[in-house]
């Protein structure tokens, strides 16, 4: 369990007074029904326990209760704070208590400050602990909780990060809405506030560097699945980059949530709970035998079926039996529109089969015509990326296929990957040139092209590059 304060300890404050550390609703409850909005009805210490680049917080006590609350102190004048600071009351006003939102007890009617429960930690504090299943989805779901409050109001958070994720009496809060959105009709100026990007970098969505006032709930979406990827793994996210746990029943849920085009991410809080709960919930069957029953839906010309199996096999990276018994045995033909039209998930499947290319962990060599399947399946499909000009597709299927092909050398996929290059002219035989460096064992397969004037000269002096390196 969590080790949190104490909500009965009583401690000493800097000015000699005791107050209680961790107060509860019924204190809470004092504080919020003597408000007044005079700041002199609270002593703060003199430092303040956390700054930003809008706001200070500070410990303060309530006098008349002496229960210890925050105290959010506005820094800056402009009109600018004063609506962040605005919003922030003006949404705890609205969800009206809602446990998973951070209330407001009391304000100034300027704006100027306002007082919240003290808070025992973040999900900053707490991330290793968070990393226990059950732990998490607790978390999950508070957050996704007060999201769906303030959705069903219009309103976005759009700074969903760890500082602002809080425990408060045995639950988790979702604080800091200084820079959502209002609904639709009522947001302020674009230039007055937002200046541009909006948000923090690498939890922010990647539409709010480019249109803040024109994200969606799945922008939010966006930012919960970063907030689970950096529980899970400890790393601060990058920009527009989707941080990606290990393999595991959490994978699959970041993977989605964080596509970088809106559309294809949940596009709701229900939607996304859904997601969780199938993809964490104890498995009800193999994944191989699902797969199986979507090829033969892909096979009777169900289209959906086919990015369904794909979705699959992007969520479990790791599950060998499921590459090489069902993706390579999705014909690439009836597959490739859902292939091009997802191209983040396409590129996860294409790296996740070269992985695959010298066994599993449990010592198991794909067999020879398996081999055979998944080389002339990633050559079908950077065939068809090359032919729609698809080339971070086309290098992404070829980079597999050599892999295969460095790994297994079998002749029959070789001769046909050999009259392919043959093929290829221009930007196509570029990308693929640039691979074949990157595969100076697979390459070497192809030695006699160096030789035929009619192969264009990218590829011929990529292959005489990987010779001269093997030797």
């Amino acid at each position: 369990m969590v080790k949190l304060t104490n909500p009965q300890l009583a401690t000493e404050s800097p000015e000699g007074d005791t107050a209680l550390v961790g107060a509860g609703a019924q204190e809470y409850g004092q504080v919020s029904g003597s408000a007044r909005g005079e700041k002199k009805d609270y002593r703060l210490e003199r430092l303040p326990l956390a700054e930003g680049g809008q706001a200070e917080v500070f410990r303060a006590i309530h006098k008349a209760s002496r229960v210890v609350v925050a105290f959010k102190r506005r820094l800056g004048k402009g009109s600018r704070e004063r609506r962040r600071m605005a919003r922030e009351i003006e949404l705890a006003q609205r969800l009206g208590g809602h446990p998973h939102v951070m209330s407001v007890l009391d304000f100034s009617p300027d704006h100027a400050w306002f007082v919240m429960p003290m808070a025992e930690a973040t999900a900053q504090d707490l991330r290793s602990e968070l990393q226990e299943a059950g732990r998490l989805r607790a978390l999950v779901d508070a957050v996704a909780s007060a999201l769906t409050a303030a959705h069903e109001h219009g309103w976005l958070h759009r700074d969903i990060k760890p500082s602002n994720v809080l425990y408060l009496e045995d639950r988790w809060v979702l604080a800091d809405w200084g820079i959502a959105r209002r609904p639709r009709g009522q947001t302020s100026d674009l230039g007055v506030l937002t200046h541009g990007a909006i948000g923090t970098e690498g939890f922010a969505a990647p539409e709010l560097s480019v249109g803040a006032h024109e994200a969606t709930f799945a922008s939010d979406i966006y930012s919960l699945g970063q907030l689970i990827g950096w529980i899970l793994t400890g790393t601060w996210p990058q920009p527009n980059v989707p941080l990606l746990p290990p393999p595991g029943p959490w994978y699959g849920v970041v993977r989605r949530a964080t596509h970088l085009t809106p559309s294809r991410r949940p596009q709701d809080v229900g939607a996304f709970l859904d997601l969780v709960e199938r993809e964490t919930s104890p498995a009800v069957g193999l994944p191989i035998v699902r797969a199986r029953r979507l090829l033969e839906a892909a096979a009777a010309g169900e289209v959906a079926a086919a990015g369904q199996l794909l979705d699959l096999a992007a969520d479990r990276p790791g599950d060998y039996e499921l590459y090489l018994e069902a993706v390579t045995a999705l014909d690439i033909k009836a597959a490739r529109p859902v292939l091009l039209s997802d191209a983040p998930r396409t590129v996860t499947v294409f790296r996740a089969l070269a992985s695959h290319a010298r066994g599993d962990e449990h010592g198991n060599w794909p067999r020879v015509e398996e081999i055979d399947r998944a080389i002339c399946w990633l050559l079908a499909a950077a065939t068809a990326a090359g032919r729609k000009e698809r080339w971070a597709l086309l290098d992404a299927a070829a980079d597999s296929m050599c892999e295969w092909d460095g790994a297994c050398d079998q002749w029959k996929p070789q001769n046909l990957i050999r009259e392919w290059l043959r093929t290829l002219k221009g930007q196509p035989a570029a990308v693929v040139a640039s691979v074949l460096r990157q595969h100076p064992h697979s390459a070497r397969h192809f030695a006699e092209l160096t030789d035929e004037r009619g192969v264009d000269v990218s590829l011929r002096s990529a292959i005489y590059a990987a010779l001269a390196e093997l030797g």
